[in-house]
């Protein structure tokens, strides 16, 4: 007999369980999937001992005659596909057919639906993947599935569930993160008996996130909405206040379904790369429009992942609109200051005032330097504290942005040329990254194999870091190719530059130097944050004095 043999069907639904069910949350993601493609309005999910004892998804959706409740638990029985080109339009959530095969093979499930019709409901009972009981039921119209020991003929995926808790932890940020697209829909999620999210039936975005995050955290929310060509995106991102130490609030969904998208990631990781701290994320809903033919849906057994037919395009789009939403977001307690005394090299003097409705003509004055570190500045409202160091970074690389934009970095001829050893990854991008790098303000040319010569840097960048930056410049252009790494090149050659050029703390300023510093800070792009993140400067108030000294 050869060695190659067909697998017994209860073997491959627990293959396919093993794709499809990594743990309780994603019996959970399934189940409230199913329960939103038949329409349902209110979705209820109990669970016990964190999903592995006990998991109840009930929906008011359309139900299920007796026939199709039993078709629904044979492998790849789907109502959403008859063809193989209805891959390429897919608009529902399930569509694979394995779901709940794949769940009842390694559980015992317990399935009672009806159409709401005369001829009642159904209960189909199934242990290990064998149908044990089929007869009718009252129920009203909807679907109730209840999955109790997850994983009892599987003991080595059991063996590797985490904590209870952990495993609830989970399943509320499943039920958050459907909840988040689906305003309109009530979730009611509670675990072993206590009610741990409520997400009435509500009218907007911002609304579902109130319940999800908190009103004062969803008050920290800006809107955005755009459309280009076959895109169109909306949704909610965080000003910079309010931020987590994970990236998990980051809620990526692609025509209704949550996804990972390692570019649309990415775009968010750049319009936030100089407004966060490293190791800090924003909070962000981001609901992707794009045409069924240009976005590819069927590249992952869970649905976790999708594939764009023009990924730069999503990956611009996303970024351009969430760096519009966060400049036009800068507090607007801020003070531009005398238009008199600003760099030519920065914007146009009191542009941002006004675009907020505010005097562009505001004294502003700085008062002293505390341990030569930080200025003291006056408002007409009150005190700001200004770090002097992140505030000149802040501008310097601004100012390095622009002048790579429009090609006219200050550069730095090197007395002798420098050589950098460089992989045969890095060395084979070189060409393709020259034009960005000239861009950039390096001359940049092969000198054999595994060797670069370098002629030409910007005027102010460090000498003594150049051979390391050149290689993480090439690995960053090896990573982010085409158009959307370019910006991301720009930042890290910026970002750096401006961080060894400006004034350090610790260094006496003349008043002259301090109100140059200040002047324009105040007429930066982003000036409450350096270009790492950190914060740039404290305003506290008048009336915040007066309260702290009892006038008030």
């Amino acid at each position: 007999m050869g060695a190659i043999r067909v697998l017994e069907p209860h073997v491959a639904n627990q293959i396919a369980a093993g794709e499809v069910v990594e743990r309780p949350a994603s019996v959970v993601k399934e189940l409230i999937e199913n329960a939103l493609d038949a329409g349902a309005s209110r979705v209820e999910i109990e669970v016990r001992g964190g999903g592995a004892d006990l998991i109840r998804v009930a929906d008011d959706g359309s139900g299920m005659e007796r026939e199709d409740a039993l078709l629904a638990l044979e492998r790849h029985a789907t109502s959403k596909i008859r063809r193989a080109e209805d891959l390429k339009a897919i608009t529902t959530f399930g569509f694979r057919g394995e779901a709940l095969p794949s769940i009842a093979s390694v559980s015992s499930l317990r399935l009672l639906t009806s159409t709401g019709g005369p001829t009642g409901g159904t209960l189909v009972q199934v242990g290990a993947g064998r149908v044990e009981r089929v007869e009718p039921a009252s129920h009203p119209r909807g679907t109730t599935v209840e999955v109790e020991h997850l994983f009892q003929n599987a003991p080595a995926r059991r063996k590797f569930l985490r904590s209870q808790a952990t495993e609830t932890a989970r399943i509320a940020d499943v039920v958050g993160t459907i909840a988040a697209a689906h305003p309109a829909i009530a979730f009611i999620l509670t675990s072993g008996g206590r009610q741990i999210l409520a997400a009435p039936s509500v009218g907007t975005c911002r609304d579902r996130a109130a319940a999800l995050v908190g009103p004062q955290s969803a008050a920290l929310l800006l809107p955005i909405e755009t459309r280009e060509g076959a895109i169109r995106l909306t949704g909610l991102v965080s000003a910079p206040a309010l931020n987590r130490s994970t990236s998990r609030d980051e809620r990526l969904y692609v025509n209704g379904r949550p996804v990972r998208e390692r570019r649309v990631l990415h775009a968010v990781q750049d319009a936030y790369a100089t407004l966060l701290p490293r190791g800090r994320y924003p909070v962000v809903y981001l609901f992707l429009e794009v045409r069924s033919g240009e976005v590819d849906v069927n590249v992952h057994p869970a649905k976790a992942e999708v594939r764009f037919l023009h990924p730069g395009a999503v990956h611009g789009l996303v970024r351009r609109t969430l760096v519009g939403a966060l400049r036009s977001s800068r507090p607007t307690q801020m003070l531009a200051p005398l238009s008199q005394g600003v760099s030519e090299a920065a914007p146009q003097a009191g542009a941002w005032a006004q675009d907020r409705g505010l005097d562009d003509r505001l004294p502003l004055a700085t008062l002293a330097q505390f341990r030569d570190s930080y200025i003291l500045a006056a408002a007409p409202d009150g005190l700001l504290i200004v770090d002097q160091h992140a505030a000149h970074e802040r501008v310097l690389y601004e100012r390095l942005l622009r002048d790579s934009l429009a090609r006219r970095v200050e550069r730095q001829r090197l007395l002798l040329p420098l050589t950098v050893e460089v992989t045969a990854a890095q060395r084979a991008v070189l060409e393709e990254a020259s034009e960005t790098l000239e861009s950039l303000g390096f001359t940049v040319a092969a000198f054999g194999e595994a060797v670069l010569r370098i002629d030409e840097v910007p005027a102010v960048l460090p000498v003594e870091d150049l051979e390391h930056l050149v290689g993480e410049l090439l690995d960053e252009f090896l990573e982010w190719r085409k158009m959307e790494g370019v910006d991301r090149l720009r930042h890290l050659i910026a970002s750096t530059a401006a961080c060894h050029a400006a004034v350090t703390a610790r260094h006496p300023l003349q008043n002259e130097e301090m109100e140059r510093i200040v002047a324009d800070l105040m007429l930066a792009e982003s000036p409450m944050t350096c270009p790492h993140g950190r914060p740039v400067l404290l305003r506290l108030t008048l009336d915040q004095l007066e309260r702290e000294f009892r006038r008030k």
